[in-house]
């Protein structure tokens, strides 16, 4: 009996000391990946030409602006040049695209669904009523895919700011197949036209559950235009 406490107790500490050592290892290389990409993408965006259109384009005012997660690669690049906030998950891992993300001229709030993300979505509450912008990527951080989570709705409700939709598409792009998001990829000398579909308003739509249908409704529609 005490030595399968032992045991137990072995695979316990383990356990614990992989994590810490992976969580080092994360904070370690979140600089160095960071600025790796955050120099591949000032590489597409000094060689690449960029348009951007839609309705929402020339909304004046905060909004809760929201994309697939498929879409984020280049968006954090186009948020960025705007000095908007994003959501990054808090998780080790995700160090290094958070500080890709700063690089990138993004301001970030560290949280996701089930860690830290009612404390985020204040902290993005707050953000909104200074009169400044948020981005959502809503399917994310980690599927399931091309599903409307409810923070944006609850979020954009809370500041009384509207969800503008947002997509991409792009000559030269290419989809990451064996991702869960299906991301979508940009590269240098491309032609990548940034769309954004038209503002929606929560208090013209009271139900939550019809507002996220409207909200991936939007999203589907701008995204079968950049496959």
């Amino acid at each position: 009996m005490e030595r399968g406490f032992l045991r137990r107790e072995s695979s316990v500490i383990a356990a614990v000391s992989s994590r810490v050592v992976r969580n080092q290892a994360w904070a370690l290389t979140a600089r160095p990946i960071g600025l790796a990409f955050a120099a591949a993408s000032r590489l597409v965006l000094r060689t690449s030409a960029v348009s951007v259109g839609g309705p929402g384009a020339v909304h004046d005012g905060p909004a809760v602006y929201v994309n697939w997660h498929r879409h984020l690669p280049f968006l954090i690049v186009h948020h960025g040049q705007s000095r908007r906030w994003m959501m990054v998950s808090g998780a080790p891992y995700m160090g290094s695209i958070a500080r890709w993300c700063e690089l990138s001229g993004l301001r970030v709030v560290r949280g996701a669904t089930g860690e830290r993300g009612r404390e985020a979505l204040a902290a993005c509450e707050a953000v909104l009523r200074r009169g400044e912008s948020v981005v959502l990527a809503v399917d994310g951080p980690a599927g399931p895919p091309f599903v409307v989570k409810p923070g944006c709705v609850d979020l954009a409700r809370a500041a009384a700011v509207p969800i503008i939709p947002v997509a991409y598409r792009s000559r030269r792009g290419h989809t990451v197949h064996a991702r869960w998001d299906r991301m979508l990829l940009v590269s240098p000398f491309d032609a990548i036209t940034v769309e954004y579909g038209e503002p929606l308003d929560p208090k013209r739509e009271p139900d939550d559950a019809r507002l996220r249908l409207l909200v991936r409704q939007a999203l589907d529609g701008l995204d079968r235009a950049a496959r």
